[in-house]
């Protein structure tokens, strides 16, 4: 069975969103702005696993960057909650 372009998307990104909702839990984590940040994460990365190989479009260059700043900008949220609670 060949998968669509559309079909890899979709299930790549079902598959990250429960990935992460299971972290979550398991790390006691309940807190709704790291799962939307995580879930922007997600939805990049699916975007660029899921990239055709033989077409590029223009704005696809930049997605790598974006992908960088939205990690470091969890990074920065992790930071903030984790030195509140220490």
């Amino acid at each position: 069975m060949d998968l669509t372009s559309a079909q890899r998307f979709v299930y790549t990104l079902t598959a990250l969103v429960f990935l992460t909702i299971l972290t979550l839990v398991l790390l006691n984590l309940y807190a709704l702005d790291l799962f939307f940040i995580l879930l922007v994460i997600e939805f990049l990365i699916a975007i660029e696993l899921t990239r055709p190989h033989l077409l590029t479009v223009t704005w696809r260059k930049n997605l790598p960057f974006l992908v960088l700043f939205c990690v470091i900008i969890f990074a920065i949220i992790m930071y903030f909650r984790l030195s509140a609670i220490y």
